[in-house]
């Protein structure tokens, strides 16, 4: 059954996916084609002190590529099970709904870290390559939130799809909106250093509602 239901979900989001990645990596990489460039016409010492003294984010172009990206999958996956009534179906499959809910939600956090995990090994392997570990370390801190406000894109994407109720839509993107804000409020690098375990536990506690969007939209409430 998690194999027909994957490969169901995949059929959906395949070209979001591959699309996603040429993306994702192909940002990352630009970014790097640019500061080469600046690395050629400034001195490397004064390019890394000008980011450890003055603050200076070098990698701020796929700042809000990871949300992106979390939304699109997220819409790939659940649009497609309302307009065209697909839900129906599979919360009628001889499984119960949570565990075809749970089975819909893993396939999605999967897919998005497939993508997250090689965007993120670019990232690093490259920075390493131009930078100290001590910067990439602090880089690596940085980006993390933004990572996670791509699961956080997901499961919201997810819950205002599926919920039936227009009014409880709203709500969910007003505190969805909020919540995404948390992520972004911080410019500095590193600032997030002591949140990041935080937010992580928030981003998986947030993921449990798209399962409640779920059971409410498989009891019919309207």
């Amino acid at each position: 059954m998690w194999k027909s239901m994957f490969y169901k979900e995949w059929i959906k989001i395949r070209l979001v996916f591959w699309l996603s990645v040429i993306v994702g990596v192909g940002v990352i990489l630009a970014m790097y084609m640019i500061i080469r460039s600046e690395l050629a016409d400034t001195p490397v010492n004064h390019y890394i002190w000008k980011i450890m003294n003055r603050d200076f984010v070098f990698f701020t172009l796929f700042k809000f590529l990871p949300l992106g990206i979390g939304l699109l999958i997220g819409l790939a996956q659940f649009i497609p099970e309302m307009t065209e009534k697909r839900i129906k179906l599979t919360l009628h499959l001889p499984i119960n709904e949570e565990k075809a809910g749970l089975q819909m939600v893993a396939f999605g956090v999967m897919s998005l870290t497939i993508i997250f995990s090689l965007m993120f090994l670019v990232f690093i392997g490259i920075g390493r390559y131009y930078f100290p570990y001590e910067i990439i370390r602090v880089a690596a801190i940085t980006v993390a939130p933004w990572f996670m406000s791509g699961f956080a894109a997901f499961f919201i994407a997810g819950m205002v799809a599926i919920e039936p109720i227009w009014k409880y839509r709203i709500a969910y993107l007003v505190i969805g909106g909020l919540f995404i804000k948390m992520f972004f409020i911080l410019w500095k690098a590193g600032s997030y250093i002591y949140a990041n375990g935080f937010f992580l536990i928030l981003v998986v506690l947030f993921s449990i509602s798209i399962l409640f969007s779920i059971y409410r939209f498989r009891k019919g409430e309207m």
